[in-house]
């Protein structure tokens, strides 16, 4: 998927092209749900080049896969934000095995493959319609969900928010798949649409804390939450979907939302607020008030696919 050879019409000094596609994830429908850049074959790209490409797509993310260290593994992922380097995301693993699947890269009789990132092996389960589309793509995450860090602190959370302090009714608390995320609970879905993160407010109470990145969070019906996602640190305003926050958030759901041990199914809906509506499919297993095991899926659509000269 790269050539180092310079067309007739490409400059002297660009050496090598680089392929590329674009996604939408966690959505059936082209600008939806979270765009993703995926460089298909990175194996030969400096960590600084693939910074600055994540810097020029200027998504949440960007992807660069390269060949596995174990011979048994689909393929190694990295994950940029425009600002770093990311050792764990849902939205790139879902997007990234999608492409994969989607270019006949992975062979339409696969299953089943793991991706190395930077937590570890990542497995992800492909899902194929009738007509052998790619239709859904389900990873599980690597760690499973872990308590962090409390913040009790009602009226700074709520001033960060620029809502009630009446409306943040509980304790926020850090959760981590891999990614730690500060979870919220708000009181209502209007307050969650109505949340404006004052930039000012939330450097003075988060920095340096357990975790920058600001997940309020709010029940929308017996198993459905809405929620959106704030992380500023990383060079990201606002996320349309989260799928690593949603792994995460099975932890905190399982000791305050869940109750009895199994199988508990919850519909995430994200970015709303931003006019990407993204819906991820969270599932994890119960044990007590532990979630041991988190899976999140969900589908994608391909939107551009492209050549970076280099």
């Amino acid at each position: 998927m790269r050539s180092t050879v310079p067309g007739p019409d490409v400059r002297p000094d660009i050496m090598s092209t680089y392929d590329y596609c674009t996604l939408d994830v966690f959505t059936d429908r082209a600008f939806g749900g979270n765009p993703l850049a995926v460089v298909l074959d990175a194996h030969d790209l400096a960590e600084t080049a693939m910074q600055s490409i994540a810097r020029e797509f200027n998504y949440s993310e960007t992807t660069f896969v390269l060949p596995a260290v174990q011979p048994a593994h689909t393929a190694r992922v990295r994950i940029f934000t425009p600002s770093g380097e990311l050792p764990f995301a849902g939205h790139p693993t879902v997007g990234t095995a999608y492409a994969l699947a989607t270019l006949g890269v992975i062979g339409p009789d696969v299953r089943d493959i793991v991706f190395e990132e930077g937590i570890g092996p990542v497995p992800v389960r492909i899902e194929r319609a009738a007509d052998d589309r790619v239709s859904r793509c389900t990873l599980t995450a690597a760690q499973s969900p872990r308590w962090v860090a409390s913040l009790d602190r009602g009226a700074q959370l709520a001033a960060m928010l620029g809502i009630g302090e009446s409306e943040v009714p509980a304790a926020a608390e850090v959760w981590s798949c891999g990614v730690p995320f500060l979870v919220v609970p708000l009181a209502s879905v209007a307050a969650l649409e109505r949340a404006r993160l004052d930039s000012a407010r939330w450097s003075e109470l988060l920095g340096g804390f357990a975790s920058e990145k600001v997940y309020p969070v709010a029940r929308a019906g017996a198993d459905r939450m809405r929620v959106r996602m704030f992380a500023p640190g990383l060079g990201v305003a606002e996320d349309p979907a989260t799928g690593s926050a949603a792994a995460a958030l099975s932890g905190w759901l399982a000791r305050h939302m869940s109750t009895g041990d199994g199988r508990h199914r919850w519909t995430i809906l994200q970015g709303e607020e931003m006019g990407r509506p993204s819906t991820l499919d969270l599932e994890y297993e119960q044990r007590g008030a532990e979630a041991t095991v988190a899976r999140v899926g969900g589908g994608a659509v391909m939107v551009t696919r492209g050549t970076l000269a280099l």
